[in-house]
């Protein structure tokens, strides 16, 4: 079963009040053309580092496909939501229509023509979805507009999960994962992703590839949960004031999974930092891909880029492209194997477990790499107080 098959479009709702089954497909259908469009994002990065390899039907073809998956980003937002974000069309016609314009000069051996072209598609300006400047209006590349669709489609799914949670949506039911991590997850099979559907859930019976995947690896044996982090007084202090200044918010009181046969989306938060999961992982080496972000944590901000740092090391070993803005990473991983999804997955349910609550033994910035080091050796407990005031690994 390819991507698209996965998520089959369904008839438009009414433009005004979604409905269950509005909200539900929808959130999958942004999540499809999110994918695609990225995927000619990534193809026109290539394009851009190898100019002289490319000719300029090659970059036409690619910027008109873009236009149509973008397109198509917008319009399956706006089903989700009734509607509410005209401004967002508006956002990607200007910018569709500034990059036709500049696309009328391209060559491939003009390199400035070639940049003139990308900074109306790859740079991200909208960086903090709670900063009063997310909004459609301020989109500036098609980045933007990505960014703001997955953000803004993400918090309808989860503020539906509220509802689910509540009894307020009988269609769905929210199923607690039994086990003794300290995880609070709860599950939502769209078909096939669960052999069972009692409450609790045992892990044996997740059936979703990419779930079961990321789940071996986040209860991994060797990983510790248990038992406290070797923190430095000066982190500690910092996570103090940070919890006095900023409450956790009840939003993330859980941790969700929702899930399919081939599919998962993962949204996890641990004390202050938030990290999630998208991925398909099918047979169909084209439809498979990772979208992984980790932002924040309690320390103060200085420690927690250096976790982000540590976390970008990882990755990079791991073969995932990375882009990190201050406390923020976000990193994909695509059309590659089943088995190598898979694995990269396991290993991500590693590294998620692995780093939390290390911003607090961030005391310079020689720990990133000694912690790196030590989970690419396959180190996962927890370093002794010694090793890390000394920055060894063993």
């Amino acid at each position: 079963m390819g991507l698209l098959n996965f998520f089959r479009r369904q008839p438009k709702p009414s433009p005004h009040q979604p409905g269950l089954r509005e909200i539900w497909h929808g959130f999958q259908q942004v999540l499809a053309a999110i994918h695609q469009a990225q995927g000619v994002m990534g193809e026109l990065e290539e394009l851009l580092a190898n100019p002289g390899g490319s000719t300029p039907e090659q970059w036409q073809g690619r910027l008109a496909s873009l236009d149509r998956h973008m397109a198509a980003v917008v319009d399956t937002l706006n089903t989700m939501v009734g509607g509410k974000w005209p401004e967002l069309e508006a956002a990607r016609l200007r910018i569709q229509a500034a990059l036709q314009e500049t696309a009328r000069h391209l060559s491939p051996d003009d390199p400035a023509s070639l940049t003139a072209v990308a900074d109306h598609i790859l740079p991200l300006n909208l960086m903090d979805r709670r900063h009063p400047s997310f909004r459609p209006e301020n989109c500036h590349t098609y980045h933007d507009i990505i960014r703001f669709a997955q953000e803004t489609a993400k918090r309808v799914m989860f503020s539906l999960m509220d509802r689910v949670e509540q009894g307020q949506v009988p269609a769905l039911r929210l199923l607690k994962l039994d086990t003794s991590l300290p995880l609070n997850l709860h599950l939502i099979d769209l078909g096939d992703g669960l052999a069972s559907h009692t409450n609790p859930v045992p892990p044996k019976d997740i059936l979703s590839v990419p779930m079961r995947a990321l789940w071996r690896g986040i209860s991994h044996p060797d990983i510790a949960w248990a038992g406290p982090v070797p923190v430095n007084m000066g982190g500690f202090l910092q996570v103090l004031g940070q919890t006095a200044i900023r409450p956790p918010e009840r939003f993330w009181d859980k941790t969700y999974a929702i899930v399919g046969a081939y599919y998962v989306n993962y949204a996890c938060r641990l004390g202050f930092h938030f990290q999630s999961v998208d991925s398909y992982c099918g047979p169909v080496p084209e439809d498979n891909y990772i979208n992984f972000t980790f932002k924040g944590g309690a320390a103060d901000e200085l420690r927690r880029i250096r976790r982000i740092h540590l976390i970008a090391q990882v990755l990079t070993q791991m073969d995932l492209e990375v882009e990190i803005y201050q406390d923020m990473i976000r990193a994909r991983f695509r059309k590659r194997s089943l088995a190598e999804t898979e694995e990269r997955l396991d290993l991500l349910g590693r590294l998620m477990a692995y780093v939390r609550q290390m911003d607090m033994i961030m005391s310079d910035d020689t720990m990133p790499q000694v912690l790196a080091d030590r989970f690419l050796a396959g180190h996962y407990d927890r370093p002794g107080h010694e090793q890390v005031q000394a920055g060894t690994t063993p």
